[in-house]
């Protein structure tokens, strides 16, 4: 590994122990330094009639990890946590249709809200969200995260729509096969993001991270139109060879690398870079991938898998 690679890597790596040092201490100085209880629980919900279903899951600190549950599970969503403070488990049953929600719950005591936090990144290997969810019909899941390490297996869903919102934490998804233009926006605010876009997906994919890493592998014949973002922290995109492709791009401070194969249309490089680059064949193409980036500090680099 090269010396500056090294140093790019440490300086924008996350850390869960040093933030987590970092608040205790603070809380310490407020006189707020207590444990909080840590409790377990586990909730489902069964599928029933249900031929479409909302689900929004809101894990807070800890390890966060949502996969699909067995073809043959006659449950819409089974979940086992490991957390501080008080969790609600809500449930609305439509004819065909359901809604559901897991989240934490934050109580009107000014103060413990604040203990609860301490406690939880003092004992923050200990909490967890596992949640599990139905393969058999169409979701439109959301996800809302506090301060969590993502693990994200999504594939085998039937997903219509995915929303993702991230405080602090590395996200690693793995997404399902998507069609007819599914949307997917990822925010997250600090850490690492990984995402795993499969063969013959079709998507509108909306990425914005703050600080950290983004990085975006996509598989064979997958059509996308790609918006990303971000402050601080390199981009990274995998594509197939021979996908066609075209970027528009626009960089702070950061290099824009792309691909031998790749023409130049319009490029403007000094300290920041912008313009648009495109391989032999998108214009003829029937499957495509459209990616536009706009990046503060920090180099985007497109390569071949």
């Amino acid at each position: 590994m090269s010396k500056e690679k090294q140093k790019y890597e440490t300086e924008w790596s996350f850390s869960f122990g040093n933030l987590g040092e970092s608040i205790s201490n603070t809380m310490a100085s407020l006189g707020i330094a207590e444990d909080a209880e840590v409790k377990t629980a586990h909730f489902e919900d069964p599928l029933e009639d249900a031929q479409s279903a909302r689900v929004v899951l809101e894990p807070t600190i800890g390890r966060a990890v949502v996969s699909a549950l067995p073809d043959d599970s006659d449950l819409l969503i089974d979940a086992d946590l490991t957390y501080i403070g008080e969790a609600r488990f809500e449930v609305e049953t439509g004819e065909t249709h359901k809604s559901v929600r897991l989240r934490q719950q934050i109580k009107n005591d000014v103060l413990k809200p604040l203990k609860d936090a301490l406690g939880s990144f003092r004992r923050r290997d200990e909490l967890q969200w596992i949640m599990r969810l139905t393969p058999r019909i169409p979701l439109d899941l959301r996800i809302n995260n506090g301060v969590t390490a993502n693990d994200f297996d999504l594939r085998g869903l039937q997903l219509t729509r995915l929303s993702i919102n991230g405080g602090t934490g590395k996200t690693d998804l793995h997404l399902p096969v998507m069609t007819e233009r599914a949307k997917v926006a990822l925010n997250s605010g600090t850490g690492e993001l990984n995402i795993d876009v499969p063969a013959w997906s079709d998507i509108d994919l909306d990425i914005n991270n703050g600080t950290g890493k983004t990085s975006v592998v996509f598989g064979a014949d997958a059509a996308a139109a790609a918006h990303i973002s971000g402050g601080v922290g390199q981009c990274v995109i995998t594509i197939p060879a021979g996908a066609a492709v075209r970027l528009h791009a626009t960089t702070g401070l950061g290099k824009v690398s792309v691909p031998e194969n790749f023409t130049a249309v319009n490029v403007d490089q000094f300290v920041a870079t912008v313009g648009k680059w495109e391989t032999p064949n998108y214009v003829s193409a029937d499957r495509k991938i459209d990616i536009r980036y706009e990046g503060g500090i920090g180099a985007l680099q497109i390569e071949l898998a």
